[in-house]
């Protein structure tokens, strides 16, 4: 399964919520206003409110800091000497990002159900489905294969459950994490040779060394001479080596499950139960 993160919800906020200029006279300031990606936008005081972080047809998002974002309308934006404005204050617009945040969180986890598509930001397109959604993070079923989000990264706009990624923003991650997956695979591949170091998940502890390797599972010979199988899919490239997806302590946990478990009886009753082969006859 892959992974990337770093991206935060965009919060809608409506131009209801504005002390703004009549509609007319903010068309036409619209027009004229410079809405680029990494352009300060200014308060209805004057002070500064944030960077524009991505401009997507009308839609202007407005990065306020602290992990905090609001998507306002383009025609919501008026300008001032030193830039576009909105008409309110930061405080205003951060208590109404607050609110809606706190508002929505009931809606999200009603929305990240297995099998719910999952759409772009602006709700044009369909990125995937919900496979599992946790505390910790959202797996979500791709075309190019299992993906996992921060769950802050989702939100219920008016098509649906979304995400904070625009379809286009979408693909190139996946192509990203792909490429990058593709080449641990091929690292891990070359690294699964008898006799090599098999690390914890940080690196500090060596499980074990490599016995044997397959498509499917790597059986570790550790320290004490057990041998334990282990799924292909839990080894990985770390800074210090060969690695498996396993803390010390969940190895060591492991290892003793394995070990500890009974003969099995099956086998000792038909060894059992088969007859010596006659001898030749003389």
């Amino acid at each position: 399964m892959r992974k990337f993160a770093g991206l935060i919800a965009t919060l809608s906020l409506g131009s209801a919520a504005l002390v703004a200029a009549p509609a007319t006279a903010q068309d036409a300031a619209a027009a004229t206003v410079d809405l680029s990606v990494g352009t300060k936008v200014f308060d209805s005081a004057g002070a500064e409110l944030g960077t524009i972080s991505s401009a997507q047809g009308a839609n202007v998002v407005v990065d306020l800091g602290e992990g905090k974002q609001v998507t306002l309308p383009s025609n919501a934006f008026g300008k001032l000497e030193q830039g576009p404005t909105i008409g309110a204050t930061k405080a205003q617009v951060v208590a109404a990002v607050d609110q809606a945040a706190a508002g929505s969180d009931a809606k999200l986890t009603a929305a990240l159900q297995p099998g719910a598509d999952v759409r772009s930001a602006n709700g044009t397109a369909i990125l995937g489905k919900v496979k599992l959604a946790a505390a910790d993070g959202v797996v979500l079923t791709t075309p190019t294969g299992d993906v996992k989000l921060p769950r802050n990264a989702f939100f219920v706009g008016q098509a649906g459950l979304a995400t904070s990624f625009t379809a286009d923003q979408f693909a190139a991650a996946m192509a990203e994490v792909n490429t990058a997956a593709a080449a641990n695979d091929a690292a891990v591949a070359t690294a699964l040779v008898p006799g090599a170091d098999v690390r914890s998940l940080k690196g500090a502890a060596v499980l074990g060394k490599v016995k044997s390797a397959s498509a499917a599972t790597v059986v570790v010979t550790t320290a004490a001479g057990d041998d334990v199988s282990l799924p292909r899919s839990a080894f990985l490239m770390s800074p210090a080596g060969l690695a498996a997806a396993y803390t010390a302590e969940q190895f060591a946990s492991a290892v003793a499950q394995a070990t500890g478990a009974p003969a099995p009886q099956a086998d000792a009753t038909a060894d059992a139960a088969t007859p010596a082969p006659d001898k030749p006859a003389s």
